[in-house]
């Protein structure tokens, strides 16, 4: 009996896994940009320089970090 509960346990979390995933594949062509703490934008490909660099991180969904923009 203990092995079905543990099999149905992984079986959630699973299902939440996969269901996060298709949510983050749908909602990551569409980004324009990363806000920062200020609620300035930064374009997508300078953020997303800044976060392979490891010049920022993304924390709950807000850029934190150092990023050069081009005046």
């Amino acid at each position: 009996m203990a092995s079905l509960l543990l099999k149905r346990r992984q079986g959630h979390a699973l299902r939440y896994l996969l269901l996060e995933m298709a949510a983050h594949h749908q909602a990551a062509p569409t980004m324009s940009g990363f806000q920062t703490i200020d609620g300035e934008l930064v374009p997508f490909a300078v953020g997303e320089l800044a976060l392979r660099s490891g010049a920022a991180v993304l924390i709950g969904g807000l850029l934190v970090g150092t990023v050069l923009l081009e005046s």
